[in-house]
């Protein structure tokens, strides 16, 4: 059969996490990519998924918001608590190119009930702060 008339099986790479987000390594940080909206279930595979990186203690997790469209307010607590609970292992959780309105999103959810953490306000200031 020619060339041009053979059909070939489309093939789509998914990449760890899915649709809605990349996890990869590069020079020592866990960096994840997030498109889409951050919910709590995608927090919570985002969670599990990123955990199987962190073998070793003091690393740095960017969270990636460049391609993220919405923050679920719901998932703040969780993404608080997450960045507590990385601090007992050495580890810091990095917000890189989040927009303002994500960043509101986040101090707010904050103040409405969870207990904001002392870089909620440098958080406000500038892109690529720490959350831990």
């Amino acid at each position: 059969m020619p060339r041009e008339t053979t059909r070939h099986q489309p093939s789509l790479q998914l990449l760890e996490g899915g649709l809605d987000f990349e996890i990869r390594e590069h020079d020592g940080d866990v960096r994840v990519a997030l498109s889409g909206t951050l919910d709590r279930d995608k927090l919570s595979r985002l969670i599990s998924l990123t955990a199987r990186r962190l073998s070793r203690r003091g690393r740095r997790i960017i969270l990636e918001g460049g391609d993220l469209e919405h923050l679920d307010y719901r998932a703040v607590g969780d993404l608080v608590d997450w960045a507590r609970d990385l601090r007992t292992f050495s580890h810091r959780l990095m917000l890189s190119d989040w927009n303002t309105y994500l960043r509101t999103i986040l101090v707010i959810g904050a103040r409405s009930g969870w207990p904001a953490t002392p870089a909620a306000g440098p958080l406000v200031a500038r892109h690529g702060t720490s959350l831990s």
